[in-house]
């Protein structure tokens, strides 16, 4: 029986196994102590398994959705220890982004209208331009150095627009990496990128993993840090 695993950090629902059986006809979701389980078929695409995680999972934990965010409007801001975002208003009748170094002011027109759907859509997609930017500056980069400092090796590294997972590594130890991680203190951004460098040795979330996630983060610190990483939310 063909089957490949893949395990992904979510920023709400913690430790996701998603894992592509060739006999499975439909996508699975089951809730274990280790995380929650999903079976998919191997010809599932990525946005069939985040449509199944959306739909599902708060109901399986019998949760409430996130909330869809803050309203974005003169008032909005974002302070982290790698992006800042602001909104300005200037004479000009064109917005305008402004980039330096890590911080981003969107200028607007003076007397912007910030209410309504269509607005508030179009603030969040500027917005996530620049987390995409920043974040293609940092993760990758960081993610070489952290490898090379404590002894891993991955095949490739990627950074996407996806809110349903923080990290995940796949078994050919191709790792994908959230924008939204520049959200993040540094110290939790270097835990989930050592996740999932620890996830190209162990592919789960075993003792062994766990002993190796210590031995990299620090002494008996990394369940303490999962705990901080998972009671975190985005304005967004």
């Amino acid at each position: 029986m063909k089957l490949t695993k893949s395990i992904m950090e979510h920023p709400q629902w913690g430790t996701i196994i998603v894992a592509r059986n060739a006999r499975a006809r439909r996508i699975i979701l089951r809730v274990r102590p280790d995380g929650i389980h999903i079976t998919v078929p191997t010809y599932a695409k990525q946005s069939d398994i985040e449509r199944a995680i959306a739909d599902c999972v708060p109901k399986l934990l019998q949760k409430k959705p996130q909330s869809m965010g803050s309203v974005i409007d003169r008032e909005f801001r974002i302070e982290s220890e790698n992006f800042t975002f602001g909104i300005e208003e200037h004479a000009a009748d064109a917005f305008q982004m402004k980039y330096c170094g890590m911080a981003v002011t969107l200028l607007c027109p003076t007397g912007t209208c910030y209410s309504g759907k269509k607005m508030q859509e179009w603030l969040r997609k500027a917005i996530t331009t620049a987390l995409t930017r920043r974040a293609k500056e940092l993760l990758p980069p960081r993610l070489k150095a952290l490898a090379t400092e404590k002894g891993f090796t991955y095949n490739g590294c990627t950074v996407r627009n996806v809110h349903t997972r923080w990290g995940s590594c796949s078994t050919k130890g191709n790792i994908s990496l959230s924008i939204y991680l520049v959200l993040l203190s540094d110290e939790l951004i270097d835990y989930v990128l050592l996740h999932e460098l620890c996830h190209t040795v162990e592919m789960n979330h075993s003792e062994r993993f766990w002993a190796l996630m210590d031995k990299v983060v620090a002494p008996a610190k990394a369940k303490d840090l999962r705990k901080k990483l998972k009671a975190y939310r985005t304005l967004l």
